[in-house]
């Protein structure tokens, strides 16, 4: 008598790797730079690189040079595109100015190349003189707003309205500003009051817009509600009140009818109680639908829920304090500080840049509390500079951002496209996996990478071209896509074109996988694929094999908790013939079954782990 092992009743999830949605690894999967003061040059991990796209001083294709001390950095995508669009970038300067760069990626090199560039009209005879954009953003119908960050008193231009200290908004195609009053000739927007802006935020259906106040005494949290959803030229205006205890807030309306009353925002704001938060420079709207804001003078983020008329869920999400940053393993410890500008990427992950300090760029995981806290240093920026703008492609893969004035750097590196960059002067740059970001990566790529999730394991499958000089394909694995260790080496059948697979059925404890392949060269020079990833479908790590002649079933089963299992045994026909219960451990447990008295046949052996159910058919 004997027992055969046959393919699991569990129908097995396949999945095509080569291009995954949403799983290959993010712009976010890196770990920790070792953080320290500037240096001269950008410190980022290992994982990624970057392409200067332009610096200050660089002639632009309609007249006039790139302006000095870039700030906001918006990409806007043409048609929803990550690789085509338009760059604006906001400069910090007076008079003030905005420069529009057409940009694309080529597909073929991963670098990308200005096809146009121009600055944006500002016409001082209806919106007087424009000064010191700060930050700003793309707002859901792909037009730009920047915010100017001074306000002094003057109306230069006898409008009516204080020259200074306004929200504009910009078509980027144009290069143009938006009338959208549609009176006379263009407009600030002044139904939403004259602070001292940095950027703005707006709900995908542009029925609301949120900003703050960089002010260290009236640093107020204002939310437009606008009369026409999209149309910001009238609305009605609120500032927050609350308290120093947080957890609350109420929305007060601020007249903003006439124009006195919109060069008077801020005294209405005092004389509303509007709770004074100390400089927010950055205010973005989470994928949890929660409002975060920066307060850079305090060194805190907060966050709240907005109930319409009142807040509530108002708290501190991350503060000033020293962080483990390192996650794992020795200390490494960074002084988080002076929070600015505020970014999103696709997995919730916060990204703020530091405006004081050593000037960080930090990330911060959607599950950091203060008790466990979760966040990392992407990078340490370059001497004299402070990291300003940042917005992602649509697909999270490039990051935009731009250097303010840095200064004393002398000593270049190189970028992805090969220059030598100095960070002597504004720059904006491009920043993204390498194998995402630059022309190397292409030399040793494979045509085609697959992995089927099958019978308890995953089959890797990949086509090569014109890789005769390779000795061998050494197949990693990492469950978190940082930390890889070697499972197998595939002899290079040194063909100029060749097929290879292999079979991974030794799989850990893991919802998703990640696989790379090291390609050996003559030489022993060796290099990286690109990192894929795959989710696995169900927890499939339900063993069995025989044991003494066939009289028991050897039962190897990988709980996820520390539970009570119930295992069954069926006939062919789905009799039930034995049941037990049995208390497991999170992880391996191994244990047998006496089948001794079972007459030769086809037979299920299934366990239930909560809503997890795994089967095994076996013959004897």
């Amino acid at each position: 008598m004997k027992t055969v092992l046959l393919v699991s009743t569990v129908a097995a999830f396949s999945t095509c790797i080569y291009m995954p949605a949403g799983l290959s690894q993010s712009i976010a999967t890196f770990n920790s730079v070792a953080p320290t003061a500037q240096t001269q040059n950008l410190v980022i991990p290992g994982t990624h690189t970057f392409q200067r796209i332009i610096r200050s001083g660089t002639p632009l294709a309609s007249g006039g040079n790139f302006g000095s001390n870039p700030d906001f950095t918006g990409y806007v995508p043409i048609a929803g595109s990550s690789t085509t669009g338009y760059l604006a970038v906001s400069h910090e300067t007076l008079p003030a100015e905005v420069n529009v760069l057409s940009i694309a990626l080529n597909t073929a090199n991963r670098l990308w190349s200005i096809t146009n560039s121009g600055k944006v009209s500002l016409p001082v005879a209806d919106i007087g003189i424009s000064g010191a954009f700060c930050s700003g953003t793309v707002t859901p119908r792909n037009t730009i707003m920047v915010g100017e960050e001074i306000m002094p008193n003057g109306d230069g231009n006898g409008d009516g309205y204080d020259d200074l200290g306004w929200i504009i908004e910009i078509d980027p195609v144009t290069r143009t500003v938006i009338n959208q009053d549609g009176t006379g000739g263009v407009d600030k927007l002044w139904a939403m009051g004259r602070q001292a802006h940095e950027n703005v935020a707006i709900k995908s259906d542009e029925s609301v817009a949120y900003w703050g106040a960089d002010n260290l005494d009236n640093g107020f949290l204002y939310k437009f509600v606008p009369t026409v959803a999209g149309n910001f030229s009238a609305g009605t205006l609120y500032a927050l009140e609350s308290s120093a205890a947080l957890g609350t807030g109420t929305w007060k309306q601020i007249a903003n009818n006439t124009k006195p009353e919109r060069n008077s925002v801020v005294a209405a704001s005092v004389a509303a109680s509007a709770y004074n938060f100390r400089r927010i420079e950055d205010v973005e709207i989470g994928p949890d639908g929660k409002l975060y804001f920066a307060s850079t003078t305090t060194g805190r983020v907060y966050r709240l829920n907005d109930a319409g008329a009142t807040v509530n869920s108002l708290e501190v999400f991350v503060e000033s304090a020293d962080y483990d940053v390192d996650g794992s393993g020795p200390s490494l410890p960074a002084k988080f500080e002076s929070p600015d500008n505020l970014a999103f990427d696709g997995e919730g992950n916060l990204w703020v840049l530091q405006d004081g300090g050593d000037n960080h760029i930090w990330v911060v995981a959607p599950t950091h509390t203060a008790a466990a806290p979760a966040i990392k240093v992407f990078a340490n920026t370059p001497g004299g500079s402070e990291p300003t703008g940042i917005t992602f492609s649509p697909d999270y893969k490039y990051m935009f951002i731009s250097f303010q004035h840095p200064s004393g750097n002398t000593i270049a590196q190189t970028d992805a496209a090969g220059e030598n960059v100095v960070f002597d002067a504004g720059t904006t740059i491009v920043i993204a996996r390498k194998e995402n970001l630059g022309a190397f990566v292409l030399a040793d790529r494979f045509i085609k990478m697959n992995a089927e999730e099958k019978n308890n394991g995953i089959e890797l499958s990949w086509s090569t071209t014109g890789m005769i000089d390779r000795t061998s394909y050494e197949i990693e694995r990492s469950t978190d896509g940082m930390n890889f260790s070697r499972i197998t080496s595939i002899p290079s059948s040194f063909n100029n074109n060749a097929s290879y697979s292999y079979f991974d059925n030794n799989l850990p404890l893991s919802n998703n996988l990640y696989y790379r392949i090291k390609q050996c060269k003559v030489g022993n020079q060796c290099i990286f694929s690109e990192t894929r990833a795959i989710k696995i479908s169900s927890q499939k790590f339900l063993k069995a094999y025989a044991l003494a002649a066939g009289n028991l079933i050897r039962v190897m089963y990988t709980a996820n908790d520390a539970s009570d299992i119930l295992m069954q045994l069926y006939t062919n026909t789905g009799r039930e013939l034995y049941r037990e219960k049995r208390k497991v451990t999170q992880g391996l447990n191994e244990f047998n079954i006496t089948i001794e008295n079972l007459q030769p046949g086809f037979y299920v052996l299934k366990v239930m782990e909560g809503d997890k159910v795994q089967s095994r058919s076996f013959v004897k």
